[in-house]
Parts: C-alpha cells; sequence; structure tokens
C-alpha cells in the first residue's frame, strides 16, 4: 500500500514525486548573515578609505555588547598600491582615524551597531595579538577574507587591519553580524 506525504499546515497539500520515485523538493539557502539581516536587522558593515602608509592599522572594530557576540563574515581589502593587509586580534586603546559607524543592511530596523569602530585614517595605540587571516592584493586589486563566520568577537574583544605596501588609498569592507550569545551554544 503506497503511502501519501502530507503538509503539516493543515491545508492537505500531497507531495509530488516524480517518474524515479523521488519526492520533489525545493529550498532556499541563504547566509546567516542574510537571515540575521532580514529576521533581527543586526548584520551591519563597517567601511574605510583613507591613505595609508606601511605597517599602519587602518581600520579597528571592537564588540560593546554584554549579551550580543559581533561574528565576522568577511573582510574586503583594496588598495592602489600593491599591498598586504593582515587581519590581528588586537588589544590596547584604539586612538587616530575617525569614528566609523556601521551600516545596518536591513534599512527597516533603527538599530546602531554596538562596537566601536575607527578607520578612515591611521588607527594608533594597538598592539598585535594573534594573526587572523592575511591578503595580499595587486595594485588596485581586491581580495576578501572569507571568515565564513567563524571569528566571533565577545564584549570588548576587539580586530584590526594592518597594511604593508607603498603609501596609497586602501579600502577595507567589514560584514558583520550580532546575535545573543545563547544562540551560538545550540
Amino acid at each position: 500500500m503506497a503511502e501519501e506525504q502530507i503538509d503539516g499546515t493543515g491545508r492537505g497539500f500531497k507531495a509530488k514525486v516524480n517518474s524515479r520515485n523521488r519526492t520533489s523538493v525545493s529550498a532556499a539557502s541563504y547566509s546567516e548573515s542574510r537571515m540575521i539581516s532580514a529576521q533581527d536587522g543586526q548584520t551591519f558593515i563597517w567601511t574605510t578609505s583613507a591613505s595609508a602608509d606601511t605597517g599602519e592599522y587602518i581600520v579597528y572594530l571592537q564588540c560593546m555588547s554584554t549579551d550580543l557576540r559581533l561574528i565576522i563574515d568577511k573582510v574586503t581589502v583594496n588598495g592602489v598600491l600593491a599591498g598586504l593587509f593582515e587581519l590581528y586580534m588586537v588589544t590596547g586603546t584604539a586612538a587616530g582615524g575617525s569614528t566609523i559607524t556601521g551600516t545596518i543592511t536591513n534599512r527597516t530596523k533603527g538599530i546602531l551597531a554596538n562596537a566601536n569602530a575607527r578607520g578612515d585614517g591611521e588607527v594608533t595605540g594597538l598592539s598585535d595579538g594573534s594573526r587572523v587571516d592575511l591578503a595580499r592584493t595587486a595594485a588596485n586589486g581586491r581580495a576578501t577574507m572569507e571568515l565564513n563566520d567563524v571569528l566571533i568577537l565577545g564584549q570588548d574583544d576587539a580586530i584590526g587591519i594592518k597594511y604593508t605596501g607603498g603609501t596609497g588609498i586602501v579600502d577595507t569592507i567589514i560584514t558583520g553580524y550580532f546575535k545573543h550569545h545563547s544562540e551560538l551554544d545550540k
């Protein structure tokens, strides 16, 4: 006797089976940052652009929340000259540059990023911790550090990007989202 699969909504739809006796399904696959943006409005993008000298930190990002974690999805870097961009866990008190505000990606929400960020000029006062990732770019090249949501910052944890190369304009784009710490333990 054949079994029927009926939807769980109570509307009585039956599952479709193809000629190979396989259930016909479709699915949508979205990144976690896209889902957080749509559902909670907690996805942000931080951008900087400024002239930098070799050995300078060009961006700083610190999680300030006590109950949310800042999860870094990806970092995109580029410059007018060939360069090396290194992503570090950092300590110290960030100074220099300018305060930068994370841009919320879900414009229907009125949420501000619970983060401290500096860029658009040399960020000073930082000490290198562990290097997390690095990328090299050709002149006018672009590289993306695909962190795939594995870099998680708790309260007061911070990252910085150090540039090594000739003096010239460098740009950084950091995409990240906030998620309650209890949801990370699941």
